[in-house]
């Protein structure tokens, strides 16, 4: 065989076909590719989609909190999660007041809501929230509450208990020993991730290769405003023209390019025959960016848990749109849950700290409901009054605790507000319809019956319209308000007979003192005849 030698490479080409055999095939000689000619693979490696996403977990994390920072659909979706869970204050109830004033307190003076918010923030940008309580140096009171950052935290966990906790500074990640912290003053909190997995997963990861996509249509519509804004302009001077051909020197060169900078864009300019202008850069087809831009940004706000039918305003159908809204409920739902877990990590401690470790604390979110709450509230008040349900499971389905809502009505009980109508109406109804007795009216009244105002028609007006009191068995042919032609009492307006049971307007009918005894005792006979005879 012919030895052949590379022109740029200088290598015997006979030398590689017989290092390697597989370079001839059927008698044909395949030429190995020029070292010029070789492509370097190197160069496209970053194109490779898998290096959007790191491989260990805190650069995945740090990359997380980058575009949280700098991309605003990021942001926005991340606060939306956040907003609709936490709201923006955390207030506290509970079943006695003391420990509810109390508890408030704390939250005013450790920053509980914008604690909590932190945390939650941290838990949805980077997977992993940690949470640190300080004591005081008696270990009898809590003293600050610190959100650390993540990614300068080292975990280990045994048995799915967490077993060790070490922090390192944040500009040198796993140098040196780093500040061992108590496990329990750590609350580590992670999204996304099963129990056996030592860290969670970002809420933003899914998004990685949208967002890498959606900075490089970024960069190509730059480039095309920047070519459409800045064009290239060719200047041609001389050339043939019919038979004449004009060869233009360096000075007439220089008088074209003075006459075309100097020119005012807004008027125009005659230029001799030879002179050619020639405008590139705004010709040719152009990258439509907007319509990818769309289509990436929809991408990224799926990847972040969005409903593209909330988004952009389509869907299949209605029924996909509300399947997808409850999703987000639930999702929402499963935050609340972490912010739960976060409150009752700090207060619980609280409170064995107090002795009060047989009270309830009840946290209430002022978050913002996507659905209609309203609707919602008016069908499980139907549901009640309907019997259909028990007032227990009302207020659960309303986040409220019954053993709280228990405790605040029989505190409510005690004390009635005597100018409030709603609740002295019921309780004077059923005293005037006979089902409650007087006593036990000024009982939850809180009335002393010894103050009671003193006279006849003062003490049957406070008694009651069955409370006979000093009037006996007095009916309404005793009181001065019945017309016993009409049978009708004047006070009540309404028919009556003259042996019914007096009321509370009871006033005893006046005999004239001139009247004789014997007059007097004919009346006393006669009302006593009609009684037996009942006419």
């Amino acid at each position: 065989m012919e030895d052949r030698t590379d022109p740029q490479t200088g290598h015997s080409t006979t030398a590689a076909l017989d290092e390697n055999p597989a370079l001839q095939t059927d008698g044909f000689v395949v030429v190995p590719m020029a070292a010029a000619a070789a492509l370097d693979s190197s160069v496209f490696s970053k194109v490779n989609a898998s290096e959007a996403v790191p491989a260990t977990w805190e650069e995945r994390a740090s990359k997380a909190w980058e575009y949280y920072l700098e991309e605003p659909l990021v942001k926005n979706c991340i606060n939306s999660w956040r907003t609709f869970a936490v709201g923006d204050e955390i207030k506290i109830a509970g079943d006695d007041e003391k420990v509810k004033w109390e508890a408030a307190d704390l939250s005013d003076r450790l920053g509980v809501s914008a604690f909590v918010k932190d945390m939650i923030l941290q838990l949805l940008v980077k997977g992993d929230a940690v949470g640190f309580k300080r004591y005081t140096k008696d270990g009898k009171a809590l003293e600050e509450l610190v959100c650390v950052n993540p990614v300068s935290i080292k975990v280990k966990y045994a048995q799915g208990q967490l077993a060790e906790v070490r922090q390192f500074p944040e500009d040198h990640p796993g140098v040196g020993e780093g500040l061992d912290l108590p496990v329990d003053q750590v609350l580590h909190l992670k999204w996304d991730a099963p129990s056996f997995s030592p860290r969670g997963n970002s809420m933003v990861l899914p998004a990685f290769q949208s967002i890498e996509l959606l900075r490089d249509y970024r960069r190509a519509e730059q480039a095309i405003a920047k070519r459409w804004t800045t064009p290239f302009r060719l200047l041609k001077v001389g050339g043939a023209f019919g038979q004449k051909m004009v060869m233009p020197d360096q000075k007439m060169l220089e008088q074209v390019r003075d006459m075309i900078n100097k020119m005012d864009l807004k008027s125009g300019l005659v230029v001799p025959f030879y002179v050619t202008v020639e405008t590139h850069g705004t010709d040719g087809q152009v990258l439509n960016v907007e319509d990818k831009v769309k289509e990436v940004k929809e991408d990224i706000v799926v990847a972040l848990g969005l409903s593209r039918s909330l988004v952009t305003g389509d869907g299949p159908n209605f029924a996909t749109a509300s399947v997808s809204l409850q999703k987000m409920l639930v999702m929402i739902r499963e935050i609340k849950q972490a912010a739960r877990a976060i409150l009752d990590w700090l207060f619980n401690d609280w409170l064995e700290l107090n002795d009060w470790s047989d009270k309830t604390i009840q946290f209430l979110f002022n978050d913002l409901d996507p659905t209609d709450a309203v609707d919602f509230k008016r069908l499980l008040i139907e549901l009640y009054d309907r019997k259909l349900i028990s007032r227990s499971s009302l207020q659960l389905k309303m986040d409220l605790d019954p053993d709280i809502e228990s405790a605040n009505r029989e505190t409510e009980k005690r004390s009635v507000d005597l100018l409030d109508e709603k609740q002295i109406k019921p309780i004077a109804d059923m005293v005037m319809a006979g089902i409650m007795g007087v006593e036990t009216a000024q009982e939850i009244l809180g009335l002393d019956p010894a103050k009671n105002p003193v006279g006849s028609r003062a003490e049957a007006s406070w008694g009651g319209p069955f409370t006979r009191g000093d009037i006996g068995d007095a009916v309404c042919d005793d009181c001065a308000h019945f017309d016993d032609e009409q049978n009708h009492c004047r006070v009540q307006r309404n028919e009556t007979t003259f042996d019914a049971p007096a009321c509370r307007f009871f006033d005893a009918k006046t005999v004239p003192s001139e009247t004789s005894s014997e007059q007097k005792g004919a009346v006393s006979r006669k009302t006593t005849a009609c009684r037996e005879c009942g006419e």
